[in-house]
């Protein structure tokens, strides 16, 4: 079965805080990056390519260019399941966008994995494409949102939970 899996980068695969945003724009190192991949981020990025379903990066750059974008990914080796063929990078994540991504497989074998409910799940929902939402911690949410009620949305706690599910989705 081929299906399609989007990830959001910051705080779904990658630890980026935004302060890594100003110390990648800097034209120079004065201060360190900091985060890295998420615990099971590298564990599900395998398992998705391994059974060789599509592997796709959405993500929102809005405070950089696409170079400083690279640069900020690169430092965590997301080139081992990214590269500049499957990430799309925009100011708004859109239905339309989500869709022009799965395009070519059924849109119940897509699904979009992401920890912002306003920026991944509900433009997936609204693109009728499966939704996993691994939400920020109580305490780093600024705009929790009302959780819609669909059968295409499944909530987990972490990422590594998608390997438990991953066969039966």
């Amino acid at each position: 079965m081929r299906r399609c899996f989007i990830f959001d980068y910051d705080d779904t695969i990658a630890n980026f805080p935004l302060y890594n945003s100003l110390v990648f724009r800097l034209p120079f190192r004065v201060l360190p990056p900091i985060g890295g991949l998420l615990p099971g981020a590298y564990q599900v990025l395998d398992l998705v390519r391994s059974r060789k379903d599509r592997l796709h990066m959405l993500t929102m750059n809005m405070l950089m260019d696409e170079d400083t974008k690279w640069n900020k990914m690169d430092h965590v080796g997301i080139s081992r399941w990214f590269d500049r063929r499957n990430v799309t990078m925009v100011r708004r994540k859109t239905p339309e966008t989500m869709l022009s991504i799965c395009k070519g497989i059924s849109k119940d074998q897509c699904f979009m994995v992401g920890n912002s409910l306003k920026h991944d799940i509900l433009p997936a929902l609204e693109a009728g494409i499966n939704a996993i939402y691994i939400p920020r911690p109580k305490w780093m949410r600024i705009f929790p949102g009302r959780l819609p009620d669909s059968d295409r949305l499944i909530i987990l706690k972490d990422i590594r939970e998608l390997i438990e599910i991953y066969d039966r989705i």
